[in-house]
């Protein structure tokens, strides 16, 4: 049987484990298959080299078997079909069963252009799912699905969940 495979795409370093990164958690728990697509370096927000060694070293504790990188700039996250085509090559390459990726309604420009051209290239997979970061929104609600431990604190008076 073929294991469930994750897709997790981010607009700069840091906003999957932010946006995502206990949902990711669980679902490797489960023996999902994890794969992360960074689109930039996340320059404007410090070394470059160094956001990137983070990302990587981040997506090993995730237990992210792949990593992927798309070399845009900073802030200059195209809303173009040269974008949705750079989705899709990565989409037809691990073939995902869930997508998550930044909330279009954010005020970063890198964050809603990424999540339009996903919406785009995502037309044929059944489950995208929208996780928000702390950008300069301030009515920003967390999933109890951040931590692992508020999951567990929220869920476990409820029973057992276990995947589908």
């Amino acid at each position: 049987m073929r294991k469930t495979s994750v897709l997790a795409i981010g607009a700069h370093p840091d906003d999957i484990e932010y946006g995502c990164g206990g949902t990711l958690t669980r679902y490797r728990q489960w023996d999902h298959r994890i794969s992360l697509l960074v689109l930039t370096a996340g320059e404007k927000g410090g070394s470059p080299e160094a956001r990137q060694q983070e990302q990587v070293a981040s997506a090993q504790i995730l237990g992210a078997e792949e990593i992927f990188w798309g070399h845009y700039a900073d802030t200059d996250l195209p809303d173009n079909p040269e974008l949705i085509l750079c989705i899709e090559r990565i989409l037809q390459q691990i073939r995902p069963d869930i997508v998550l990726v930044n909330f279009y309604d954010d005020t970063h420009q890198d964050h809603r252009n990424l999540a339009h051209a996903t919406l785009s290239a995502t037309r044929h997979i059944r489950s995208v799912l929208f996780y928000e970061v702390p950008s300069t929104r301030t009515s920003i609600l967390t999933s109890s699905w951040t931590s692992p431990r508020c999951w567990r604190r929220s869920c476990a008076p409820c029973g057992p969940i276990s995947p589908r």
